[in-house]
């Protein structure tokens, strides 16, 4: 009687379409985002997103919210209703509220059914997606290292232009600092230095304060913070400066995070002086959490500021001299990376000075 009741289960979420859910996965993945995310999360706005990854398998089901429950459609009709918790920072209501979804949904899509096993992907992915354009989710089987952070070379020149030193940094990673020492060391007769950064991305953090600290004799160069600005951590550019002559950045609508931060250094401890366009605006940090599942997530959690206190994201950074046209009063914010413009007029700069 046993086996014949186990086999009737079987036959019947073969037939009826049962979806296994992880309820462990689900509250591991609603809590991660709700402690680590930079700002308070809108769970409701964040569950309706995630629901809507069941479109991702069949496209007929499509999902909404009201004032206090989340409707799901299938084709064109109701399939399903979650309320929505009293308690919305409720993450044991939320997640039993999601699994039964999934399983009303597994239940009339053949679909979902069949691929239950990637519906928290999905429901994840669509969750992440709704914060900012730097957060990601990424699968046990899609996610790779950052490339630019593991390069061995990066794109980088040096030169000099008379007995002023030009440096093109195009992006960050590991061997940026050395290779910027390298270039002070042997030209130590540069009588100014021409630091660009047009068209800078960013790339490895770390490797932007080395930089910092071959110009700054122990300045801050930056602080982060998280949420409310909470737990503060500064970054500083020790003593013994390399090089401690006349200074002049390029930046451009290009010039972004790790780049926007070192400029943004430079110019309020009045290290350099920041010609070219304003930056891009990018200053937020990225922080990756390995699932229980093999996936990772990637969270923004934290932002820079400048010295001052100035949030850098969505704000960047304006040039002492702007060398676009000014809009709304700001500096305008466009590529100016083939502009050999910027680089004669860095040089007439450094010629008054030295």
């Amino acid at each position: 009687m046993k086996k014949l009741t186990l086999f009737l289960i079987a036959f019947w979420c073969s037939n009826a379409h049962c979806a296994s859910i992880d309820k462990n996965l689900l509250n591991e993945m609603l809590t991660t985002i709700n402690r680590q995310y930079i700002k308070p999360i809108d769970n409701v706005k964040t569950v309706t997103a995630g629901l809507s990854g069941l479109s991702d398998l069949d496209d007929g089901f499509v999902v909404s919210h009201g004032i206090d429950r989340i409707y799901i459609y299938y084709n064109h009709k109701i399939n399903g209703v979650v309320p929505i918790p009293k308690d919305t920072d409720d993450i044991t209501a939320w997640v039993n509220s999601i699994a039964k979804a999934i399983e009303n949904a597994a239940q009339i899509s053949e679909k979902v059914a069949l691929r239950d096993f990637e519906v928290p992907d999905l429901i994840m992915k669509r969750m992440v997606r709704n914060l900012d354009e730097h957060s990601h989710y990424y699968s046990e089987y899609e996610y790779n290292e950052d490339e630019e952070n593991n390069a061995i070379f990066t794109l980088y020149a040096d030169r000099m232009i008379d007995d002023i030193l030009y440096l093109r940094i195009r992006i960050f990673n590991k061997q940026t600092g050395r290779m910027v020492e390298q270039s002070l060391k042997d030209h130590p007769d540069a009588k100014g230095v021409i630091l660009d950064l047009r068209g800078n991305g960013g790339g490895m953090f770390n490797e932007a304060l080395k930089v910092a600290k071959l110009f700054c004799d122990n300045e801050i160069i930056t602080y982060t913070a998280g949420r409310n600005e909470e737990n503060k951590h500064y970054y500083t550019s020790g003593e013994g400066a390399l090089y401690s002559g006349p200074l002049v950045v390029l930046i451009d609508g290009e010039t972004a995070s790790a780049a926007e931060v070192l400029a943004g250094g430079l110019q309020e401890q009045s290290r350099a002086e920041i010609i070219g366009a304003h930056s891009f605006g990018k200053g937020t940090i990225q922080k990756i959490t390995l699932m229980s599942n093999g996936g990772r997530l990637v969270l923004t959690g934290e932002q820079f500021f400048t010295p001052s206190g100035k949030v850098i994201h969505k704000k960047g950074i304006e040039p002492d001299i702007c060398l676009n046209h000014i809009v709304d009063g700001r500096c305008e914010q466009t590529s100016r990376v083939n502009n050999e413009e910027d680089i004669d007029k860095a040089i007439e700069i450094l010629n008054n000075e030295i």
